[in-house]
């Protein structure tokens, strides 16, 4: 994984006593934050494997580089977590350098540990053992939650790790000391505080949830994992949750019969305190001062807390599924993103037409089910991509879906076929030729193993209907460049109607949506209206649902 952190031969060890390692930090590069935490990183690979004796000075040492590239770390964080479009070779480098970090510091901290605890009699560095408890706990809970990021499950070794720490904690009676695990933190902490919030960002990790979201999350169990607490001792009053620290998962909902190695966490008042900033949200109060921070944003933001409240509640997420699924096994043909679902209709059109009135199939297709009684794979495929024409290939695939239900499907897809797949991502799917589009939405991400991952899809309309936007006053002053010269640019923009029942609305580009923004609605039957846009419905990955108002 850490391929392109290569230690130099000969090089001086940096790390070698306090002074030397504070002489080193000055000289990293300046405005190069990347290539400064790659160094650190470096030192750290071999700080690690160095096998000298676990002493008082060079736990100095791990401590001070830890808090002195803390804020590299962070700036390469919120590098990551702002750009979500950034290419798959640049993600996957940040994400390798931050995961590293994380990594390496915490597997030094946790050897410390494991060396005090063979030799507690021994040791000097018993003083400082609850904080770095307290750090290697923090640590395992950002390695976990990177791993989130990529829909990775955590391996049981590493939760038995994280589990074992607490008990050290617990066992020493320091599991409840409150101090501040890092100088710059906004406020003091506990070993079991640290722990609750690794535990109870481990149910949101079913693949529901952005990073963006799952950092959000993060952030507020800073302060609320406070409010929780971690007990011995079942009560069914209060106890949603319990941790079996002798098994390698994280969180799960109370059942059965309980062992002296469970832990039970309590989270009413956790629950009480997110009622009671909904509704303070509800009456004007800004989100920022409710601690929720400054990236959230309503009304998207009571759907991330509807979240939080049903994986910390009782309520078991097998009741929560609101359509009984069915094994399906047909490859269905898939068109992603607006504008090229926007031209796969369009090209629909433009062939039935060519056509005149038919029964929803093309001659080839007619053909096939003469010879075979149905429509073969090379037939559809070959459809497809003449209708999309040569520049939208990549744009369609043929997926195979693994179960469906009346509001969503299941694909089973390999991880090196699906790694620009991200939640929200919108898409057109359709069994068979002869059948209505369906617009899918991406909503979970779970990575089955080191092949394959599951996708799960909901349906949030079928039938779409082909529309178009133009301002009511277009740009005289806007030009692109062409060959016969200077020509006004395209200012129409590619939308989607949906029917819901009574309402239609509308689905468009994310960038041209504004609240009471106003345009000229062209459908495809050459009807045209004069639109005012409302509230926003549902969004997603470059695109959003919203009500309009026809104006007249």
């Amino acid at each position: 994984m850490f391929g392109f952190f290569k230690k130099k031969k000969g090089a001086e060890d940096p790390l070698s006593d306090l002074s030397t390692v504070s002489r080193w930090m000055e000289n990293l590069p300046v405005g190069d934050i990347y290539s400064a935490q790659e160094k650190v990183v470096q030192s750290l690979i071999q700080f690690n494997h160095a096998r000298q004796p676990m002493s008082k000075e060079r736990l100095a040492v791990l401590m001070h580089l830890d808090e002195q590239a803390r804020d590299m770390q962070h700036a390469l964080c919120q590098q990551y977590l702002r750009n979500p479009r950034m290419s798959k070779s640049i993600e996957s480098r940040l994400w390798t350098a931050i995961y590293a970090f994380y990594w390496e510091v915490t597997r030094g901290y946790h050897a410390f540990l494991m060396d005090f605890v063979a030799n507690p009699g021994g040791s000097r560095i018993q003083a400082m053992v609850p904080l770095i408890t307290a750090r290697a706990i923090r640590g395992f809970g950002d390695i976990f939650k990177w791993r989130y990021f990529r829909y990775e499950q955590v391996e049981e070794r590493l939760w038995l790790r994280v589990h074992n720490l607490y008990r050290i904690a617990e066992f020493d009676g320091f599991h409840t000391s409150k101090f501040k695990v890092y100088r710059n933190d906004a406020q003091v902490s506990t070993c079991e505080a640290e722990y609750l919030r690794t535990l109870l960002l481990s149910p949101l990790s079913n693949g529901s949830l952005t990073p963006r979201q799952l950092e959000m999350v993060d952030r507020w169990l800073e302060k609320w994992s406070h409010i929780t607490s971690l007990d011995t001792q079942f009560d069914p009053r209060r106890h949603n949750l319990y941790v079996d620290t002798a098994q390698g998962a994280g969180l799960r909902r109370v059942q059965g019969e309980y062992e002296a190695t469970h832990r039970f966490v309590a989270t009413d008042k956790l629950l009480d305190h997110i009622e009671v900033i909904r509704n303070s949200l509800k009456t004007g109060t800004i989100p920022a001062a409710l601690g929720l921070g400054e990236d959230f944003r309503l009304p998207e933001g009571y759907d991330l807390l509807d979240s939080v409240v049903t994986e910390w509640s009782a309520v078991n997420s097998r009741d929560r599924r609101r359509s009984p699924r069915q094994a399906e096994t047909h490859r269905w043909e898939v068109i992603r993103d607006l504008n090229n679902i926007c031209q796969k209709l369009q090209a629909d059109r433009e062939l039935a037409a060519a056509q005149g009135v038919r029964a929803g199939f093309t001659p080839e297709e007619i053909l096939d089910i003469k010879l075979y009684g149905f429509v073969t794979e090379r037939t559809k495929v070959r459809l497809s991509q003449r209708a999309m024409g040569a520049g939208q290939l990549d744009a369609y695939e043929r997926w195979p879906i693994h179960d469906l239900s009346e509001r969503g499907a299941g694909v089973m897809l390999r991880c090196e076929d699906s790694n620009w797949l991200k939640m929200g991502k919108l898409f057109a799917m359709r069994r068979d030729p002869g059948e209505d589009w369906r617009l899918g939405v991406v909503r979970r991400i779970a990575r089955i193993d080191h092949e394959w991952r599951k996708i799960g899809v909901e349906f949030i309309g079928q039938r779409p209907e082909l529309a178009t936007l133009e301002p009511d006053a277009p740009s005289t002053l806007s030009y692109s460049v062409d060959d016969d010269g200077l020509l006004p640019s395209e200012q129409t923009s590619p939308a989607l109607l949906l029917r819901y029942g009574e309402a239609t609305l509308l689905l468009l580009e994310s960038a041209k949506y504004g609240r009471g923004k106003t345009y000229r609605l062209r459908t495809g039957g050459g009807e045209s209206q004069h639109i005012r846009l409302d509230a926003v419905r549902d969004r997603g990955d470059g695109w959003l649902l919203t009500t309009y108002t026809v104006l007249g």
